[in-house]
């Protein structure tokens, strides 16, 4: 006869491989480059579909995502039309070396000063004090060739031209009727 395994017991069978964070860690650590790598390539098109992406079904929003991928890749778009004949969208191949900093590539790069300022912390101080330094640091490492190999295929912003307007005033002397001087552009009436 089997006995039940209460709540607690449950967890400790989860915990028997060592801790959760133990187990995590990989699954985040293989993830955390494709995830940064498919956000930075695909967030302009996204954006530009605005709601018809996000109310897409998943096999849509799978199709939709691979000829993202593949177009800004290699110019390839795998899938032109839904069964109903719906055109789906498409996406040019582009390289965009400035796109290499961008969010994720910042991310990682502040994940990666916190191993070295945190490991240098705790050598200094002969103790972990600055708790998962190494394990953070690889998390980071990932994320940012994730986020530059994604910058570097996505589409370059099109950044507004600034605009550089100098405020005219008119310095137009005018004489007043008792020999004072009053400029033009003085809204208020007073002299000099």
């Amino acid at each position: 006869m089997a006995r039940r395994r209460n709540g607690k017991q449950k967890m400790k069978g989860l915990l028997k491989g060592g801790s959760i964070t133990k187990r995590i860690f990989p699954v985040v650590k293989s993830l955390s480059a494709p995830i940064s790598f498919l956000e930075q390539i695909t967030a302009s098109d996204r954006k530009a579909l605005g709601n018809s992406f996000s109310q897409a079904g998943y096999s849509t929003q799978l199709k939709i995502m691979t000829n993202m991928v593949m177009g800004r890749l290699a110019g390839i778009t795998p899938f032109h039309k839904m069964s109903d004949g719906t055109m789906l969208p498409t996406s040019k191949q582009t390289i965009n070396p400035s796109g290499v900093l961008n969010k994720w590539t910042n991310a990682g790069l502040i994940g990666l000063g916190y191993q070295l300022i945190g490991s240098q912390i705790n050598k200094t101080l002969g103790k972990n004090y600055i708790p998962e330094t190494s394990k953070i640091g690889s998390i980071s490492k990932s994320v940012f060739v994730g986020g530059a190999l994604g910058g570097i295929f996505s589409p370059s912003e099109a950044k507004p031209a600034s605009q550089i307007s100098f405020p005219s005033t008119s310095s137009v002397m005018s004489s007043t009727t008792n020999g004072s001087f009053n400029s033009g552009s003085d809204s208020t009436g007073s002299s000099y």
